[in-house]
């Protein structure tokens, strides 16, 4: 029996932690060796010996390197986060920004990964297969909420742009996710009403 076991605490809830903990361990691992010798000098094997795990055992937690080196949420959307977003009322946009902000803060700091995946552009090929499982996830649960198949399908398109906005923004902005990504929103927006610059000549 372990130390922790005899502290009390039930043994599920103990593998889970360590899971997390390995979890972390070769994302920190990938990020470190990536950031040091690049993306294509990199192994699953070179990893997987600072951990001091097996790739079997790797591959248990990230299909790739590319996915450890993001550290990219096996669950996009967390189930807590989804029954949120199902009981709350008032407007669609404003309750996708913040579930959006909660898979947004269970991935890697933000700087830091801009600043990856501008140093890394192979990178972007990961990140890109997320967000298309981002969507895919995103619109089974919008359209449960939205007025129709129309209104989520422009919501979810809206909301992801917006995403990829604050992704090639500077990080300096403070303000939580949820009210960055709204700004986002009202941003795109307001270039409808945009005019136009006189013609030259």
């Amino acid at each position: 029996m372990t130390d922790d076991q005899a502290a009390g605490e039930p043994a599920v809830g103990l593998r889970e932690r360590k899971k997390k903990q390995r979890r972390a361990a070769l994302h920190e691992a990938a990020l470190r060796l990536v950031e040091r010798q690049g993306l294509d000098g990199t192994t699953v094997e070179q990893i997987c010996e600072e951990v001091g795990v097996s790739p079997r055992t790797f591959f248990n937690y990230f299909p790739s390197k590319s996915a450890a080196t993001l550290n990219l949420p096996e669950q996009i959307i967390s189930p807590a986060a989804a029954e949120r977003f199902r009981k709350t009322e008032g407007e669609l946009m404003p309750a996708i920004c913040d579930l959006l902000a909660d898979t947004m803060s269970s991935g890697m700091e933000r700087r830091r990964l801009k600043r990856l995946i501008s140093e890394q552009p192979q990178l972007v090929t990961e990140f890109t297969q997320w967000m298309s499982a981002l969507k895919a996830e995103f619109q089974e649960l919008v359209a449960e909420r939205a007025e129709s198949e129309e209104v989520a399908d422009a919501a979810i398109m809206l909301a992801l742009a917006s995403l990829r906005m604050l992704m090639h923004r500077p990080s300096d902005d403070t303000r939580p996710d949820s009210v960055r990504l709204l700004a986002a929103m009202d941003r795109m927006v307001d270039v409808r009403h945009a005019g136009m610059t006189t013609p030259q000549g």
